[in-house]
């Protein structure tokens, strides 16, 4: 599934590729409107970043040129590489041979899987930008799709997390688009970082919920920030946005910090950039971290219950 790198787990359930009519399933029992606008809204911001992009490497390589041609104490800040190397969007994109969603909405209709082919090795810019808006478009056609026909895209098929629905892999892909940007630019638009908290905490309660762990929790910004919650039980799970009251386990911090694909935690608690919320209920999640290597967002996770671990066995701290 795009947006979520890790090797098959089952979790127990059986992948016979039937819809799941009853009890919630995150995303998929949010009003279609408001789901529609944060998926696409979170691809447009994606484009326009990487489109923008563009423009500060034309800038930087205007800018080295005029220093090689004489300017005195004019230098290119940060060169061509560092303001608009978009190779890292590249996996975001949808190519020949490995479109956006493809093996996804195969296996959603029950048709076999097609073989992904790779990518081109070394893309160029406007190839790069072409097939993200390709990805665009047929993730606008995928969700026109499941949105129209709710039982398919509550359908779960595999995924390299293990069986998950439909919706929820299409929705989770704002994740990696996430964090794809912010290491392409250094920064992450608010209606992409809102898309990619929403795409983590989303997958997390389906995990969660297909494991058997009753739990909560969330990821949020200080200050009424961007912010989403999930509870997941034997039903089902739910997601939502975080609300002033709610009082959840969870990691609070700046989008772009919880974001980070990369990064130490211990040295982001240290200098008050995240902050560890209802501590003792994070380690109801501790199971997947051990189950699912590359959960999104699970170097943020890991290191967090890692952190909580080593707390809990200080003196004084319960």
């Amino acid at each position: 599934m795009p947006g979520l790198r890790a090797r098959r787990q089952n979790g127990g359930m059986g992948e016979d590729h039937q819809p799941v009519l009853h009890g919630p399933r995150g995303v998929a029992d949010e009003p279609p409107d408001t789901l529609r606008a944060r998926i696409l809204g979170g691809w447009d911001a994606a484009l326009t970043a990487a489109q923008a992009d563009e423009g500060a490497a034309e800038r930087a390589d205007e800018r080295a040129d005029e220093a090689a041609d004489g300017g005195a104490d004019e230098r290119a800040d940060g060169g061509a590489g560092a303001a608009g190397d978009l190779r890292v969007l590249a996996e975001l994109g949808s190519w020949p041979g490995r479109p956006v969603l493809g093996a996804v909405m195969a296996a959603a209709h029950g048709l076999p899987v097609p073989e992904r082919r790779p990518k081109p090795f070394d893309p160029s810019r406007e190839e790069i930008l072409a097939a993200l808006a390709e990805a665009r478009e047929r993730v606008a056609a995928a969700l026109d799709e499941v949105l129209a026909v709710p039982e398919l895209g509550r359908r779960i098929v595999d995924s390299p997390l293990g069986p998950l629905p439909v919706l929820t892999q299409i929705h989770a892909m704002g994740h990696e688009a996430a964090q794809a940007v912010q290491t392409a630019t250094g920064s992450v638009p608010p209606p992409l970082a809102d898309a990619g908290l929403a795409a983590m905490v989303d997958v997390v309660g389906a995990l969660a919920w297909r494991s058997r762990i009753p739990a909560s929790a969330g990821l949020w910004e200080p200050d009424g920030g961007l912010g989403w919650v999930f509870t997941a039980d034997a039903d089902g799970w739910r997601t939502r946005r975080r609300e002033p009251a709610d009082d959840l386990p969870g990691v609070e911090g700046a989008a772009r910090h919880l974001l980070v694909s990369t990064g130490s935690v211990p040295a982001m608690l240290a200098r008050g950039e995240i902050r560890l919320r209802r501590v003792g209920g994070l380690l109801a999640l501790a199971p997947l971290v051990d189950q699912v290597p590359n959960l999104p967002g699970g170097p943020l996770l890991r290191k967090a219950v890692g952190a909580v671990s080593l707390l809990g066995r200080l003196p004084g701290l319960r």
